[in-house]
């Protein structure tokens, strides 16, 4: 779910993208050069490569990348469990976070075609105890995110929706419902309510019944379920707090804190056969996918984000982080692919391998990051370390698998968090590199050579703390 990382993304990666200029990795010709030979490899070539490369620099996880019924990339890296036993192939389980949302979104789709409410349909029609300040809010409102209730209304557990309603819709909407964009978890959380009283049958129910199992998602499931003999399932790192199995409930129990906007637990190869459903009828028929997928304020259709890129390619995606675990999926219907990204850490950025196997996909020129060098972590002990800028900002530099990436805590002592990957270009500058954003590090060394200060945008970070032993 987006519920704690998502704040702290939009203001850390603000701060990161907006303040400064990207640097050029390399001279125009080593870049042509570099596009050049992009496009003269294979995609299946070019895929493994990046994700061997994202291994090396700490990723963990499973990636499908296809393209029509032809499985393109099918891997896993490294371990499912803790001890290193386990190998993570495309059939792990997996949570699955606000990935979950789709699924929401095509139960309440599948009712709609079934005659069972309409998507203008008043969620008080379904759910008592609205207050008369919320009446005007639909079912459409929750699923495009356009209620006008904030995303600050966040608080409420357990099964009892007259508990919650107070919380939820507590002051009403702040602004005109579907008049703006604001992310909100709970929306969704009401909607599994209404699938739950409508179908007369329970959200988790339903969802297997009529969706899972018409896709031909045979492991798909949710927090809470058991593992069946024989199934991997992926225990998940955490910068956050403890590591947890993906079927272990992040919030407790599957109530209102989480059910419909997070909790579904699928492997790389479930969500392949989910888009090869949402291609055909076997779940919903095609005036029905046409609504699922047809964006409106924020560019959000219901449960995913539906845009053109600078190049006009339609591309259908959503992401999600949650305790343990990151993803990214993505769908190209002109082109009818498909990139499937699922960590078991969540400190990994999911995204940024969606970014990069996207460009292999579609055939674009590699970024400039992909014509740098990894920083080996055994030889880079002169950075390693942590420094701090006058600001009280914090910079760690530490070992990311096995090579060097950075750590920028905004604020102390539990501020938002960036995190970017370290790498060195032709000219032995170090690069600071997040996603399209790159930018050279100066460093300063005392006479042994070790790092004693770097500077980040425009602030001096000196070194308050050695490698760690």
């Amino acid at each position: 779910m987006d519920r704690a990382v998502s704040a702290a993304w939009a203001s850390c990666a603000a701060c990161v993208l907006v303040a400064s200029t990207a640097t050029p990795a390399r001279g125009d010709d080593a870049a042509d050069a570099a596009a050049t030979c992009a496009r003269s490899e294979s995609i299946e070539s070019r895929c493994d490569r990046i994700v061997k490369r994202f291994g090396k620099q700490g990723f963990t996880g499973a990636v499908v990348v296809a393209r029509k019924d032809q499985v393109i990339a099918a891997s896993g890296v490294g371990s499912a469990d803790l001890a290193g036993a386990t190998p993570i192939t495309t059939e792990t389980l997996f949570e699955i976070a606000s990935l979950t949302k789709q699924f929401t979104a095509a139960a309440v789709m599948k009712l709609v075609q079934n005659g069972k409410l309409r998507l203008d349909d008043p969620i008080s029609k379904h759910l008592p105890g609205i207050p008369e300040n919320c009446k005007a809010i639909t079912i459409e409102h929750l699923l495009r995110h356009t209620s006008g209730i904030p995303r600050s209304n966040a608080e409420g557990e357990g099964d009892d929706l007259a508990a919650v309603i107070p919380s939820f819709l507590a002051g009403g909407p702040r602004h005109e419902p579907g008049t703006n964009f604001e992310y909100w978890n709970q929306g969704y959380a009401l909607l599994s309510e209404i699938v739950k009283r409508v179908s007369g049958r329970d959200y988790v129910t339903f969802c297997k019944e009529e969706l899972f199992a018409p896709a031909g998602m045979t492991t798909a499931r949710f927090t809470g379920d058991s593992a069946k003999p024989g199934e991997a399932v992926a225990t998940g790192r955490s910068g956050m707090g403890a590591p947890r199995s993906a079927l272990e409930h992040p919030y407790g129990a599957y109530g209102f804190q989480y059910r419909g906007m997070g909790g579904a637990v699928c492997s790389a190869e479930d969500l392949r056969r989910w888009d090869r459903a949402l291609t055909g009828d076997s779940v919903l028929n095609a005036e029905s996918r046409a609504t699922l997928f047809k964006p409106g304020l924020g560019d959000y259709a219901l449960g995913w984000y539906v845009a053109r890129d600078d190049k006009g390619r339609l591309r259908q995606v959503h992401g999600g982080g949650v305790r343990g675990f990151a993803c990214d999926m993505r769908r190209y219907p002109e082109i009818d692919g498909v990139i499937i990204v699922l960590s078991n850490d969540d400190r990994q950025e999911a995204w940024q391998l969606g970014d990069a196997l996207q460009r292999a996909l579609l055939g674009d020129p590699p970024s400039p990051e992909e014509s740098m060098s990894l920083i080996d972590a055994a030889t880079a002990d002169w950075i390693i370390g942590a420094f701090q800028s006058d600001r009280g900002y914090r910079l760690e530099i530490e070992r990311q698998g096995e090579v060097a990436s950075a750590r920028v805590q905004w604020s102390a002592p539990d501020g938002p968090i960036t995190r970017a990957t370290l790498l060195i270009d032709d000219a032995g500058e170090i690069k600071l590199v997040r996603g399209s954003y790159v930018t050279t590090l100066p460093i300063e060394r005392d006479d042994k050579g070790r790092a004693v200060s770097i500077t980040f945008q425009n602030n001096r970070y000196r070194r308050i703390a050695p490698a760690p032993k």
